[in-house]
């Protein structure tokens, strides 16, 4: 196993030197993650050791409450080492975010009081699949119900649940509960083209009480009715939410795509070109065209990454009022580096070679890593621009997320 750096590096800067030296292991392990769908539990642990697991969670909690561009620079070593490993760690991560916003003191020490030593893995998902949910004298009771993609289920020790419930006037209103581990059944239902590690089981929770302390309404959420006195004045958890969500969808795709590039370079040095006299690809003039615009590529959507997220930390630090534009124009930034990304990989699918189609080959496994994360809808790079050009001429919005 290896050693949590010791020195005179700050908290930020030893988190991503953690993260980083576990890149050689877990590039080691992607083919028995890709063939198992699972994380090897010693990997799980050594991140946990290795603090990167509570690098937003607050620290009274025993975190180390760092920042958004530490933490997608943490998730970006993690990515490069292993995709799936990364969407669990920037999953992981923002959820320990999120429920500072959404969960008063009594639910927070709850949570990360008794468990705090041990990390404690959060998982979840906001839509449900079906729910049959009813209030109750004390909270909520769940009679039935099922989420899907709930990324990190089978290594996490509570459950957080978007849900419709009644809004006391005739309609529906969104909220969100939270539920430990014993309340809820993992469905073995991952069977995917990528990102197998990552655990995005379904899960279903059946007749189970939830207290009203494990209850908040999304509207009162996002007002901050729900955040303790120890976080409220703390800039990272005045971070807008709706981009730092989609962060965290977003934040493992430049590191997938760097590790792409590191196995594609290593083929680069040693394999030749199929059907040519190119008895190495690296002596080619087309491969020379290929892997520089790959390589600026890349520098390109971390350039845009890193912009949306030092405009996060300036709003969160001044205090400034967030508008829909800029959340909207943050949330078109990581679509078109994503975008970006994926013309990345498509250059180096066309060096790739034959070879490509076995699939003890670590990069088709990355490849499908990255495809399978490309398309999620949130940080669809088509649904995204469209948004923010709608916003530029002044339309509405076309998302409920925005």
């Amino acid at each position: 196993m290896g050693e949590t750096v010791v020195s005179t590096l700050s908290v930020s800067e030893m988190l991503v030197e953690n993260a980083r030296q576990l890149i050689p292991k877990l590039r080691e392990a992607t083919l028995e993650i890709d063939r198992n769908s699972q994380i090897p539990n010693e990997i799980i642990q050594e991140m946990r050791e290795k603090g990167l697991l509570k690098v937003l969670r607050p620290k009274i909690f025993g975190g180390h409450e760092t920042s958004m561009q530490n933490y997608f620079d943490v998730v970006t070593e993690i990515s490069r080492g292993n995709p799936s490993a990364g969407w669990f760690t920037a999953l992981s991560n923002i959820r320990d975010y999120m429920i500072s916003y959404v969960y008063g003191e009594k639910a927070l020490a709850e949570i990360f009081g008794p468990n705090r030593d041990n990390d404690v893995i959060l998982a979840g998902n906001f839509k449900p699949i079906r729910i049959d949910i009813e209030k109750v004298d004390g909270g909520y009771f769940i009679k039935d119900a099922q989420w899907p993609f709930v990324s990190g289920a089978p290594y996490a020790d509570w459950f957080y649940c978007g849900t419709p419930v009644d809004d006391g006037n005739g309609g529906i209103e969104m909220a969100i509960l939270i539920v430990p581990r014993e309340d809820v059944t993992v469905l073995d239902d991952w069977d995917v083209v990528g990102l197998k590690g990552s655990g995005s089981n379904s899960i279903v929770i059946k007749e189970v009480f939830v207290p009203d302390h494990r209850i908040s309404l999304d509207r009162l959420a996002q007002q901050r009715h729900y955040m303790i006195d120890e976080l409220k004045d703390n800039p990272l958890y005045r971070t807008p939410f709706v981009p730092s969500l989609t962060l965290s969808i977003a934040a493992p795709v430049l590191g997938t795509a760097l590790g792409g590039f590191d196995v594609h370079m290593e083929r680069v040095n040693k394999a030749g070109i199929g059907n040519t006299f190119y008895n190495k690809m690296s002596d080619a003039p087309l491969t020379h065209l290929q892997i520089a615009e790959i390589d600026l590529k890349l520098e390109c959507a971390r350039s845009l990454f890193e912009n949306a997220i030092k405009i996060l930390d300036d709003y969160s630090t001044s205090g400034k009022e967030f508008t829909q534009k800029v959340s909207i124009r943050i949330k078109a930034q990581y679509g078109y580096a994503n975008q970006l990304c994926k013309e990345a990989y498509d250059l180096m699918l066309a060096g790739s070679g034959s070879v490509f189609a076995y699939n003890n080959n670590v990069f088709q496994a990355f490849y499908r890593d990255f495809i399978t994360m490309h398309l999620h809808a949130f940080i669809t790079p088509s649904s995204l621009l469209e948004t923010h050009g709608r916003l530029m001429v002044d339309l509405e919005p076309n998302t409920y997320f925005a």
